[in-house]
């Protein structure tokens, strides 16, 4: 498979690129294993349970900067249930596909902000 015109997008003009100052949820992560060593800090605001702002820094191929791009366009205005509820398969949709060999780099998306929404013990969930 090769790269969408929607991949390509986001890769060449990312969404979200830089970091929230003094942010209401946070993420770093890093993939491992498979020779890649992307890393991932994700930065959230929030107003109640909505999202309103977010934005990425990343060391990475061009699959994890399109689907973090593509991340925090599709969180922003969703509610931190909304927000959880997001998996890969609809990164990749919103992308109009992947090759297999980014699959890393949706997990990781996906993995930053699940791990920045659940470390905060402050949120409802439900």
């Amino acid at each position: 498979m090769g790269f969408s015109q929607q991949y390509l997008d986001h890769f060449s003009n990312p969404r979200g690129i830089g970091e929230i100052d003094s942010p209401d949820l946070m993420s770093e992560v890093a993939h491992e294993g498979g020779g890649c060593f992307d890393k991932v800090r994700l930065t959230l605001r929030l107003e109640g349970e909505r999202i309103t702002e977010a934005k990425f820094r990343a060391r990475a191929c061009s699959g994890t900067i399109a689907c973090c791009s593509a991340l925090v366009e599709m969180v922003k205005t969703k509610t931190i249930p909304q927000a959880l509820s997001l998996n890969a398969e609809m990164i990749v949709d919103y992308l109009g596909g992947i090759p297999k060999s980014k699959q890393h780099s949706v997990d990781l998306a996906i993995r930053a902000m699940k791990i920045a929404i659940e470390s905060n013990d402050n949120i409802s969930q439900t």
